[in-house]
């Protein structure tokens, strides 16, 4: 406690020796403001033998000339409740916090900054007061003052505290702060295997933006039989609630199922995390207060091998788009938005680009009008288009000529209105197109709803009728199997008859762009017998395995076949996987298969009790079933499927 002030007069003149024998010590009462000092006694206001005062608000700071470490050392405090004295390392009070304390007798602390600063923060409020402190001030030498972080590219390792001078390298994606045209999605769908860096809209170093109502953006792999993975290197949201959070889900768009939503209680390095849905995509969507902000986070993309991942080889993409040969109605349905970002300017319908998105074109057979009906199989489902032409090309789309982003439901399509592009608050309907023949179109079908829906119905109306130009393939069958057995991929292909055949080649590609001839086999001349042939190729790698047919005439002409793959799935990603896990009802089920068979499903709880016992119908690939569980009580409960080749197993907590 500290002393009474002395009032006796014979005591007047040894008081005056003793102060003018430490004269040279400074005294500070709480004066408030930045000092550089090394030494000195530190009071409350009322100095070292009065009471500080009622209502008092005070921040002051402490620092050490360059090199130097600050010290406070208290030997006595006293506070009355409701009044609080706080210590932090840094130039204010909203540097980390060393100690706090409140309606305290007799408390001691010695306290030594990190950053060449202590800030003392004292409040008290208006009723009754106390003698509150007794402290000194001293310095020693080892604090130097640089950037300590060393992702920084002035990293300083001889720097024993940051001083706020680190310069980072540009991170390759940030979070976007505004919607697209009146959406929550902020920036164009990225296809990128990576490593890439995404942080914040601070980027490295600097705090993320306050007022970022929910805004999203989606990474997807660039490659099949990948998933998106993150892995947080850092991450830090503001502390004093829980009102910042970033959102992981799994899957291209908005309202895809959460993975986990991440706020100030997973601050550290939460993760990682990896998408498990049919897209192989990862969507981000953030919020964050007008209240305060944080440094965010710092991130790591990248995809991993997966078996439900994209096959690379659907309509999904640009490049493998479904030629429409007549007016009549298709089916189409998509399990995500491919491997390759395509139609997005970033400013425009398509905002965003590609969720759930099925390619498609045409060519006017005769000039007339034009009318398309997109039907969805649900009619709760919320599907967009867009169109590219006259003679447009993958490689160069430019921009759409009619183009929905509407977020109504059911129906949508041409002929139902009169403008050519609408953002979300449209109807669905856009004008009608005059075509002219011979000009050809390209079209995408994108779901945005989050379940990859039911599919839909696209049908043609109008005066003007579609044709197409397509190359034959004379193929009953064609597909590939891995034998984990041999090592080997199985390539079989059967034709119903053959004319004027000469041979094949088995072209083989880990890419699908660079191809080798792996295998050259002669073909049956001209026949009307059914044909089936067979070739096994040894494989060791690991990965998506791409082949293909090249069919030779004996005049020299070639046709080539599509493209069929097979994902081969290191031990370390060919795994049973169950989300969400733990789970209060139903997960999904996810495992691979390396052909077309039956499987047997086994569901044991942790008693030994079979709850399940059942035949699954697998193809080869990615399979996935939904496992309800709801009725069941809560507890562990152990998944096996066995195929032919492997037996897996994992296990689900039911809570």
């Amino acid at each position: 406690m500290k002393s009474n002030k002395l009032t006796f007069a014979p005591l007047l003149v040894v008081l005056f020796c003793i102060t003018l024998g430490y004269s040279y010590a400074q005294t500070y009462n709480m004066p408030g403001g930045t000092i550089t000092t090394c030494s000195g006694n530190f009071y409350d206001t009322g100095g070292s033998g009065g009471n500080y005062g009622n209502g008092e608000n005070i921040v002051t700071t402490f620092c050490a000339p360059a090199g130097q470490c600050v010290t406070i050392t208290f030997t006595d405090i006293d506070l009355r409740n409701n009044d609080q004295l706080g210590i932090y390392d840094g130039p204010n009070n909203t540097s980390p916090q060393l100690a706090l304390f409140e309606n305290v007798t007799n408390g001691s602390g010695t306290y030594t900054s990190t950053t060449g600063c202590l800030t003392v923060w004292f409040t008290s409020n208006n009723s009754q007061n106390e003698n509150g402190w007794v402290a000194s001030i001293s310095c020693s030498a080892g604090c130097i003052g640089g950037c300590t972080n060393p992702a920084a590219l002035n990293y300083d390792p001889t720097a024993t505290y940051d001083d706020g001078t680190c310069t980072y390298p540009a991170p390759d994606y940030t979070h976007p702060t505004v919607g697209i045209q009146n959406e929550f999605v902020g920036s164009c769908l990225v296809t990128d295997c990576g490593p890439s860096t995404y942080t914040d809209d601070g980027g490295n170093g600097a705090n993320y933006s306050d007022n970022i109502n929910n805004i999203y953006r989606v990474f997807c792999p660039d490659a099949a039989g990948q998933c998106m993975q993150v892995t947080f290197n850092s991450f830090d949201m503001y502390t004093g609630n829980t009102l910042d959070y970033l959102i992981v889900k799994n899957g291209p768009t908005q309202n895809s199922t959460d993975i986990i939503q991440l706020n100030s209680t997973n601050n550290g390095t939460p993760g990682p995390y990896t998408s498990t849905d049919p897209s192989g995509c990862l969507t981000f969507r953030f919020y964050s207060s007008g209240v305060n902000n944080a440094t965010g986070w710092n991130a790591t993309l990248q995809c991993v091998p997966c078996a439900g991942g994209p096959n690379g080889m659907d309509n999904n993409d640009c490049t493998n788009m479904t030629p429409l040969c007549s007016s009549a109605t298709v089916s189409g349905n998509a399990t995500g938005p491919g491997i390759e970002a395509e139609g997005c300017t970033g400013n425009a319908c398509p905002a965003g680009g590609e969720n759930h998105s099925n390619w498609y074109t045409f060519t006017a057979q005769t000039t007339g009008t034009l009318n398309i009906t997109i039907t969805p199989a649900t009619g709760t489902d919320d599907y967009d288009f867009a169109i590219y032409g006259p003679n447009a090309t993958c490689a160069s789309l430019g921009n759409p000529i009619r183009c929905t982003d509407s977020g109504t439901t059911g129906t949508t399509g041409l002929g139902g209105d009169t403008d050519n592009t609408e953002d979300v608050t449209g109807n669905g309907q856009l004008a009608t197109m005059n075509v002219i023949a011979g000009e050809s179109y390209i079209l995408v079908v994108d779901e945005w709803s989050p379940n990859a829906g039911s599919g839909y119905d696209l049908s043609f109306s109008g005066t003007a009728s579609l044709d197409c130009t397509i190359l034959p393939v004379e193929l009953a069958d064609f597909y590939v199997e891995y034998n984990t057995e041999f090592a080997e991929n199985t390539i079989v292909w059967t034709t119903e008859s053959e004319r004027e055949c000469d041979y094949w080649e088995v072209e083989h590609s880990m890419d699908g762009k660079n191809w080798e001839v792996v295998q050259k086999m002669n073909g049956q001349g001209t026949t009307t017998n059914k044909t089936q042939y067979l070739y096994s190729h040894p494989v060791a790698q690991a990965g998506v395995h791409y082949y293909r047919l090249n069919q030779y005439d004996f005049d020299g002409s070639n046709t080539y076949s599509t493209v069929k793959t097979v994902n081969i799935l290191d031990d370390q990603y060919d795994l049973l996987s169950a989300t969400p896990n733990p789970t209060s009802g139903i997960t999904e089920v996810i495992y691979n298969s390396y052909k077309d068979e039956d499987v047997y499903l086994s569901v044991t709880s942790h008693n030994g009790a079979q709850i399940v016992k059942t035949e699954l119908k697998a193809e080869r690939g990615g399979n996935r079933f939904n496992l309800d569980l709801s009725e069941h009580a809560e507890g562990m409960y152990f998944i096996t499927i066995t195929t032919s080749d492997k037996v897996y197993a994992t296990r689900v907590n039911k809570q």
